[in-house]
């Protein structure tokens, strides 16, 4: 069992697509937030000027409006990045996955958003509901035999359920195939724990 490597023994993930303007705008949005804000303000007071709206008013209903709409995403952007810290904190990884041979349409063949812990050999998965930790079912233990295709980013045509910028991972299971999706850092921090040297877990 094993998985390819970089030069410093790291396992490689690599992207074997362009990354689609969607999935660039995703990646950086950080950095795009502060700049799309700033245009948009401008139009909004320039439109709000033009149509007759007093400059005092039309300024303060573009700086409320461009206020409310950056605490709320900077709110939401915070319990994201709490959520994921503290799943970090007990070495579980939020992935989703799907069963690549299942015929089209069925519950296998679509991709099922949850939490995993992995170990050598192994991945023992949630599904839990949408953005939280409410477990869906019960996890299942899964036996992982080998690497069948290196990490890529996930095709918007054939991946168009997941986020932008996620990699998708196919390994081999003891039956059948699976397809582990998620960001790029948190499935190379899989596919080490799982075909490198990570620590083994309990089912």
């Amino acid at each position: 069992m094993g998985a390819p490597e970089g030069p410093n023994g790291s396992i490689e993930v690599r992207a074997l697509t362009s990354a689609s303007p969607r999935d660039w705008i995703w990646l950086h949005r950080k950095l795009l937030l502060p700049w799309f804000l700033a245009v948009t303000a401008v139009v909004v007071f320039l439109v709000s000027l033009a149509t007759g709206v007093p400059w005092p008013r039309a300024l303060f209903m573009v700086v409320f409006n461009i206020g409310w709409w950056a605490a709320v995403w900077f709110l939401l952007m915070r319990a994201q990045m709490k959520r994921k810290s503290a799943l970090d904190e007990q070495g579980i990884s939020i992935v989703h996955i799907r069963y690549p041979g299942s015929a089209p349409g069925s519950l296998g063949d679509l991709w099922a958003g949850g939490i995993a812990r992995c170990g050598p050999g192994k991945i023992v998965f949630q599904e839990t509901m949408d953005g939280t930790d409410v477990p869906l079912g019960r996890p299942k233990t899964l036996d992982v035999v080998e690497l069948t295709q290196q990490p890529e980013l996930a095709d918007r045509t054939h991946h168009r359920h997941l986020f932008p910028g996620w990699s998708v991972l196919r390994l081999t299971l003891a039956k059948g195939e699976l397809e582990v999706a998620a960001e790029p850092q948190v499935l190379a921090k899989v596919t080490q724990e799982v075909l490198g040297t990570g620590p083994s877990i309990e089912p």
